[in-house]
């Protein structure tokens, strides 16, 4: 930018002072007469009465320029002179900057905008996903908590992620209580049909005269032997809570194979010839067959109680030294169902009066039992056994009169 103060005269612009020249600078000096550029010819009549002229672009001797021209007195004249090349510089620093204060704030705006969908939206749906999930993964177990997870969210938009967010808590509300019903009605399934088992075991042995309760005794004392078991830390792999009740639930039915058994057989007061005998075996694969064909079209639900049902009724006559029948398995072979029921069993008919029997003295039972530990009977099942025996033969009584 040039500044600078003219006198306009008939002969050409006197130098009144020249910015330029100051310091040392080369430029005008004062006094020193300026010849006109043709540029301004055209405005000289108003210039020299000292009049107000227009901005004027030249492209003279000094380059593309705007010129300004302001009267101070007179024909004298304050000017400034600012080159083309200056004005676009400037011109393109100005939008240079303009556009940036227009990015700046619209990444500011846009943060603001994005906070707020993140506060109206994102948030309150990733809470609900996070609750969401944590009611899922607890339905089985305590569902409760995951569906008071979620409703703690109390969340207002009053918008549709407000709808979205009751929506999914009525869906919870729902599903607790369907699943509710569900456990109601299985529970109701499964007691009917444990009932219907045991009447159905029952039946069968009530075809044997001499056993009374002999289904209900057993799979009292295979519940008891299996929780002595499992409180002195043996088979702790197997013997679970939930295992214990399959036991429990699969007892009756050990020898519900007896149905296929002549009544001529199962109730003879004497002893059994060879091939009777043979028939009187033959239970335990009947017994086998009878359940795996009820396996076959049993729900997924039955499927653990079922197959320790089979394996109690086909294995509870082995032996641990390999001597029982049907297959003359042994040791940790015999399936540990069958190990206890095997105990169960011959505990309950030792102290029971059968047709071919009387009943047998507590002591003496427990000495034929002791004494058949690591021949016939699983000796760590015997071992817990003689912790309880006494227990059991005196609440037998209790079990008879129901």
């Amino acid at each position: 930018m040039y500044l600078y103060v003219y006198k306009i005269m008939e002969d050409g612009c006197h130098v009144v002072f020249d910015l330029d020249s100051e310091g040392g600078a080369e430029g005008s000096q004062p006094g020193e007469i300026m010849e006109f550029d043709p540029t301004f010819v055209p405005y000289l009549p108003k210039l020299l009465k000292g009049e107000d002229i227009d901005t004027i672009i030249s492209d003279d001797q000094f380059g593309k320029l705007l010129t300004v021209y302001r009267p101070l007195k007179g024909s004298t004249y304050v000017a400034a002179d600012i080159t083309i090349a200056s004005i676009d510089a400037d011109e393109a620093v100005f939008i240079i900057k303009l556009i940036s204060v227009f990015f700046g704030l619209s990444i500011i705006i846009m943060s603001i905008v994005l906070e707020f969908v993140n506060r109206g939206i994102v948030y309150p749906v990733n809470r609900m996903a996070m609750a969401s999930m944590q009611f899922a993964y607890n339905l089985d177990q305590n569902g409760s908590s995951g569906l008071n997870a979620l409703e703690s969210l109390d969340i207002h938009t009053f918008d549709e992620i407000e709808n979205l967010y009751k929506a999914i808590s009525k869906m919870g509300r729902d599903s607790i209580e369907f699943i509710s019903q569900l456990n109601e009605q299985k529970d109701r399934i499964m007691r009917m049909q444990e009932e219907i088992i045991l009447n159905f075991a029952e039946m069968v042995e009530a075809r044997d005269i001499s056993t009374g309760n002999h289904v209900k005794k057993t799979a009292f004392y295979v519940e008891a032997i299996a929780k002595e078991l499992q409180k002195e830390g043996k088979y702790k792999d197997v013997l679970t809570d939930s295992y214990i009740k399959i036991l429990k639930r699969s007892a009756p039915l050990h020898d519900i194979g007896k149905i296929a058994i002549s009544d001529l057989i199962l109730n003879k007061p004497g002893r059994f010839t060879d091939e009777e005998f043979k028939i009187m075996q033959s239970h335990t694969t009947e017994g086998k067959n009878i359940l795996t064909k009820i396996e076959m079209n049993a729900s997924d639900m039955d499927e653990g109680y079922l197959k320790e049902s089979i394996e109690m009724a086909y294995y509870h006559h082995e032996k641990w030294d390999g001597t029982g029948y049907p297959r003359g398995v042994k040791g940790e072979d015999i399936p540990i169902a069958a190990r206890i029921m095997a105990v169960a069993d011959v505990f309950d008919a030792l102290v029971a009066e059968r047709v071919y029997k009387k009943s047998f003295p507590y002591e003496k039972a427990m000495e034929i039992i002791t004494g058949g530990s690591g021949k016939a009977f699983d000796p760590l099942v015997v071992e817990a056994f003689t912790h309880i025996s006494q227990k059991l033969y005196d609440e037998r009584t209790k079990l008879e009169e129901k």
